[in-house]
């Protein structure tokens, strides 16, 4: 059987977007071995000219020492004048990227998992190969920015009520819009050991768990809350995950600690630190917050990305399962509040953490991209 070409469109501006594909990738391969050449392109990267062809190298620095530049940013190009202009320079630089990439050769499907790759490649893509289906998966968990939403598109699946709630705002037909999930890995899917189980694994003692992470790149200010954490006693130990920032993990070994700390760099096995924890102190990103979801854990959040990661909050706080805290001391102060005896919040927000997640996203995802190929 020929394998039908798949060709998702993401670029490294952050780690969400290249991991919800690889996510959809993988099952595509459980679900229907052998039926799908799958591939990831990086379009910035592949078929930008400059400056935009740098953007993934220029994302990080941009995001960690320019908040308040890259919100004003995002703010200004939700709105429908302003993207159309947007869609103009998209067009003068990435035209003949994209037209390259489409036609080398002409894929079966093209998903797109990124707000910028959307109406210029389906309009490429409609030239070249009319009949080949465009399908955009939103990761963007509610406040979505309007670039997600081409009417043109064959489906596009958002993850959450609000997130289509805005689609349709954006002007998506109703029936082009399907909420399904956020695809993530599915190493997240059940598992059958316990708690205890999962912290003697990994060599954590029986006791309350909290989990501070910063991604992959350990962003945000984990040391800052780990010396909070610290200095409040709290009867606690503490896992802090620094991904690939070596100089933070080093700092923090670095420290004399006065509860139980184990430092780890970048990881793959999260889903079995995220099961060992009673809680994870995180940024807003999606793929995070719908993981720890997924394994049942409240979500406290440290910060957030403006105008991109808004709506992250909001579905966090409205959804019951955390809340924000910015200040280290802050965080330190609400965790002790949740850890006093007799404080059921921590209870409350795991059992509705384990109602709104969605740990088969990905597969259902893949089931809906398959299904729209055999319609075509």
């Amino acid at each position: 059987m020929t394998q039908r070409r798949v060709l998702f469109l993401m670029s490294d501006t952050g780690g969400g977007h290249r991991s919800a594909a690889e996510a959809i990738c993988a099952a595509l391969a459980r679900e229907f071995p052998d039926r799908y050449d799958a591939t990831l392109v990086d379009v910035f990267k592949r078929a930008a000219k400059f400056p935009l062809n740098h953007a993934p190298d220029l994302y990080l620095p941009l995001t960690q020492r320019a908040e308040f530049l890259w919100g004003t940013g995002f703010q200004l190009l939700n709105h429908r004048g302003t993207d159309r202009l947007a869609q103009i320079s998209l067009r003068l630089n990435l035209m003949r990227g994209v037209q390259r990439i489409l036609r080398e050769p002409i894929p079966d499907l093209v998903v797109s998992v990124h707000p910028v790759f959307n109406e210029l490649p389906r309009r490429v893509l409609r030239a070249y190969a009319p009949r080949v289906p465009f399908v955009t998966v939103v990761t963007d968990l509610f406040d979505a920015h309007r670039m997600w939403f081409d009417p043109g598109v064959d489906l596009c699946i958002v993850p959450t009520d609000g997130a289509r709630r805005v689609a349709q705002r954006c002007g998506m037909p109703a029936d082009k819009v399907r909420v399904i999930g956020q695809p993530i890995s599915l190493k997240f899917l059940g598992d059958q050991r316990t708690q205890a189980e999962h912290r003697a694994e990994l060599g954590l003692a029986e006791r309350t768990t909290i989990l501070l992470v910063g991604g992959g790149e350990g962003m945000g200010k984990l040391l800052d809350i780990a010396r909070a954490l610290d200095r409040a006693r709290l009867p606690i130990q503490l896992v802090i995950i620094a991904g690939r920032n070596k100089a933070l993990a080093d700092q923090l070994r670095a420290l004399t600690w006065h509860l139980p700390a184990h430092i780890q760099g970048f990881v793959t096995n999260m889903p079995d630190w995220m099961r060992a924890a009673d809680l994870i102190i995180t940024k807003a990103g999606p793929g995070t917050i719908m993981e720890a979801l997924a394994c049942g854990l409240p979500i406290l959040l440290s910060g957030f990305l403006p105008g991109q990661e808004n709506g992250n909050v909001t579905f966090v706080e409205q959804g019951g399962v955390g809340a924000l805290r910015k200040n280290p001391d802050d965080i330190a102060r609400l965790v002790g509040e949740w850890l006093t005896p007799g404080n059921d919040t921590l209870a409350r927000f795991a059992a509705r953490a384990r109602e709104l997640a969605r740990p088969h996203a990905a597969l259902d995802i893949a089931h809906a991209l398959h299904q729209v190929l055999d319609d075509a």
